[in-house]
């Protein structure tokens, strides 16, 4: 592989997007985009401008049905980053929306001080700088739920995170957009469920780790406080309900990457 193209072992960091072109030549540059990769897995949050402002702080299940059909809007996902010689594969483990129909998988090389993708089965171009790299001080798991029935994943590259747990109920219809599933709910609280999906974005200063862009407006601000047990095959996460409740989330610990001390905020406790 010539020197342009990077290898996955070089991607570990905080990237933003400065730039997308999409498949029907539509140019995008305000979308706040932020990617967290790790050895392997990677969180992806994508909120459109003036969001914040739109929905404010209130919990998921105070928001009306205009913002909550606003939230549709967001795009997140978490999986594992796969290379296969030239090509990236982002396996979707996590999806905030149904699975599009094609894989999402493309080409990466260096320009200057950008790294530029290029899709695979769909003509799209983006260009991403890098915030932070930390190739040898990020660490990530991947983590399941079995009382809820769900999967998380926990990203730690450099002062960066990435949480991102899957609502505990699958979409309905898997292949109808979010937005349309959102608008024919009958019922309030059916919605709120649709939308209960975490991808959230925080830094790490000494012990706290702070969230600083969500899916969740309730998220914002918060803190993650992951928490190894004393025999290191779990970890305890400070969640909150669609009301805003605390609901310490106990997860299992799947498959880790890296040290697994640098994603708990604690030592580990019996």
């Amino acid at each position: 592989m010539s020197p342009s193209h990077p290898v996955l072992a070089e991607l570990p960091g905080v990237w933003r997007r400065t730039l997308v072109r999409e498949a029907d030549g539509s140019t995008d540059r305000v979308t706040a985009v932020t990617w967290v990769q790790g050895p392997a897995l990677f969180g992806d949050l994508r909120r459109p401008q003036g969001l914040d402002a739109l929905v404010g702080r209130a919990c998921l299940a105070d928001l009306d049905r205009p913002r909550l059909l606003a939230l549709c809007g967001q795009k997140a996902f978490a999986g594992t980053l796969e290379q296969r010689g030239d090509t990236f594969s982002w396996v979707r483990r996590i999806d905030l929306h149904p699975s599009a129909p094609l894989p999402d998988a493309g080409t990466l090389r260096r320009e200057g001080g950008v790294l530029v993708e290029k899709g695979l089965h769909e003509p799209y171009l983006e260009h991403w700088e890098p915030v932070e790299r930390s190739p040898r001080s990020s660490a990530a798991a991947l983590l399941t739920d079995p009382a809820a029935g769900c999967a998380g994943v926990l990203v730690r590259a450099g002062s960066w995170f990435c949480y991102a747990r899957d609502r505990s109920v699958p979409l309905p219809a898997p292949r109808v957009p979010l937005v349309e599933q959102v608008r024919g709910c009958a019922d309030h609280a059916a919605a709120v469920a649709l939308l209960d999906c975490e991808v959230s974005i925080g830094r790490v200063r000494a012990d706290r780790w702070e969230i600083v862009s969500s899916t969740l407006p309730q998220r914002i601000g918060a803190q993650l406080r992951p928490e190894l047990s004393g025999a290191g095959d779990r970890l305890r996460i400070r969640d909150t309900d669609p009301r805003g409740l605390a609901r310490p989330r106990d997860w299992e610990l799947v498959r880790i990457e890296g040290q697994a001390g640098q994603l708990a905020a604690r030592p580990a406790t019996n």
